[in-house]
């Protein structure tokens, strides 16, 4: 019998559906340039898979000074069942989105699930993502490989070639990012009793995803102190979790510490905030004042016994809104009473809030509004960050299923593009309630926020796998996104000029990229081939010396 199975090579910067096919003029070679330091990858599409089936695959490198080793992902389609809004949230099926991929619901190639060298197909079309990590120190040139790939009885065999270049990605990344981590997920999900030794070890391996995607910030908010009310309104802390956490987390490469929000609210319009020890205490009332006077020295010395607050940035209530801005500006002015020399950040709403903060961080389009406000606000001296949540929506960049896999990339472009020097988002392993991850991307959020459905894939970049957490092909364009940053800043300190005209090719505002393939494929070219040039001209100068 004559099998029928068909494969197709397609890059990693779009999406592929549970219903995508081969097409006749889809590539059958891998063709990848990488700079050193950084990750590439692909993407194989088959057909016609015959179900249940043995996937098996190999690779070989046919460069003799090469030892790069691939790394395989069965990928898992996901459902996504509402469409983004033009705004926020949601809209209902069958509303017209011409800012999305497709109209929901339909199923995505989001999770990747590592395999090794054999694994069962899970339907009859199966798509892999194979990656590369390009050392740092691996010499500039052409390698060839060959990836080979049998599908039960059928195989295939798919030439490699992966052009590195001189541009190197430095290893601690410049651009600051976080995504934040729930404990309660971590353990929930994997069935782990909270502060054991598997609990740790499973913390640990979400450590290690955020890392592989660059992630340089992490949170520790009061879920890892313990404390101890007295009779007579004195506080006792325990911080033993938290430094394990922090020594765990410096040990694997993090370079910034995010204290955690002291305050919130109860509801989202409400003028004042709680403290997060205890929601039935105003923050800045006689009792609220009373545990802050107390935890927040005691948090600093913490901090400067174990020599981490040039390393620390402090969190004060998150988003506040111009109902709340006269209390959240009270209560900064306690947190920095009490924290000196730390710099106090936070997602903010409204504006009009000068002094209350150090590192500001709207939306993407809460900049665009105010872009006037966080410019000067950089030309005082603050730093301006942005961040991303269940807003903004339609046309602006956002990490959502529905939207092209590009627009996540792209949002680090624009961290360049606007010298906006962080990214922050709530949704690592955030699974509201009993929430199905692969097949309720879109939850409510809590009443108490509002009764409108999250965006797909707002509250989670990581999958629960069996033994960790899973990557996702957005997780993987985001660190994408990071490392062109990288390449930009390089390029724009030899030439300005010329990292902006290659970036506008692609990009001209938050809601104005290009997803053309070839024209994204053509910039990145350019950008690697320009740093490389200068990058290479500095080393000859600095040899000759």
């Amino acid at each position: 019998m004559v099998s029928n199975v068909n494969y197709q090579v397609v890059s990693a910067n779009e999406w592929l559906f549970s219903d995508s096919e081969v097409s006749g003029d889809g590539a059958c070679i891998i063709s990848l340039i990488a700079a050193r330091g950084s990750r590439i990858g692909c993407q194989i599409l088959v057909n016609h898979v015959p179900n249940p089936s043995e996937i098996r695959w190999s690779y070989r490198s046919k460069t003799a000074t090469s030892d790069l080793q691939a790394e395989v992902y069965q990928m898992i389609d996901v459902l996504v069942n509402e469409n983004t809004g033009p705004d926020v949230s949601t809209v209902p099926l069958g509303t017209p989105a011409d800012y999305a991929t497709r109209l929901a619901p339909f199923r995505v190639y989001d999770a990747l699930q590592p395999v090794g060298p054999a694994y069962p197909s899970r339907s009859t079309t199966e798509a892999l993502y194979v990656s590369w990590d390009i050392p740092i120190a691996m010499t500039p040139g052409d390698y060839a490989g060959v990836f080979e790939l049998w599908v039960g009885e059928t195989s295939f065999t798919i030439p490699v070639s992966i052009q590195v270049v001189h541009a190197t990605v430095p290893e601690q990344a410049a651009l600051a990012t976080t995504n934040w981590m729930s404990i309660q997920n971590v353990a929930k999900r994997h069935q782990l009793e909270m502060w054991s030794e598997p609990f740790w070890a499973m913390v640990r391996k979400y450590g290690e995803a955020m890392r592989r995607a660059k992630q340089t910030h992490f949170l520790v908010g009061l879920e890892f102190i313990q404390v101890q009310a007295g009779a007579d309104g004195q506080y006792t802390f325990d911080f033993s979790r938290a430094e394990r956490l922090i020594r765990m987390f410096l040990a694997l490469g993090f370079t910034g510490i995010e204290g955690g929000h002291v305050a919130g609210r109860t509801d989202w319009n409400a003028p004042n905030f709680v403290l997060s020890y205890d929601n039935k205490i105003d923050a800045t009332g006689t009792e609220g004042f009373a545990f802050l006077a107390q935890f927040l020295p005691a948090w600093h010395q913490f901090l400067s016994m174990n020599g981490w607050l040039t390393i620390t940035i402090q969190h004060i209530a998150d988003e506040p809104i111009e109902e709340s801005a006269a209390d959240f500006r009270i209560l900064s002015g306690i947190v920095r009473k009490f924290m000196p020399g730390v710099p106090l950040i936070e997602a903010m709403i409204y504006p009009a809030i000068e002094g209350s903060m150090d590192i500001w961080v709207p939306t993407n389009e809460g900049f665009d509004k105010h872009r006037e406000h966080f410019e000067r606000m950089q030309q005082l001296g603050d730093t301006v960050w942005f961040y991303t949540c269940w807003n903004p929506g339609g046309n602006y960049l956002n990490r959502f299923m529905d939207l092209h896999l590009l627009k996540t990339r792209y949002l680090h472009w624009g961290n360049y593009k606007y010298g906006l020097t962080g990214y922050l988002h709530w949704g690592f392993n955030q699974y509201l309630g009993e929430q199905d991850p692969y097949e309720l991307t879109c939850p409510f959020l809590a009443p108490s926020v509002h009764s409108r459905r999250v965006p797909a894939g707002d509250t989670h970049i990581v999958y629960p796998g069996a033994d960790g957490p899973l990557l996702s092909m957005r997780l993987e364009a985001m660190r994408a996104g990071i490392e062109d940053y990288e390449l930009f800043q390089q390029l724009a300190a030899y030439d300005r000029d010329a990292a902006d005209e290659i970036l506008s090719t692609c990009m001209t505002s938050f809601t104005n990229v290009n997803t053309d393939m070839n024209v994204f494929d053509e910039a990145y070219r350019r950008l690697l081939m320009s740093l490389s040039a200068y990058a290479q001209q500095t080393s000859i100068v600095e040899e000759s010396i």
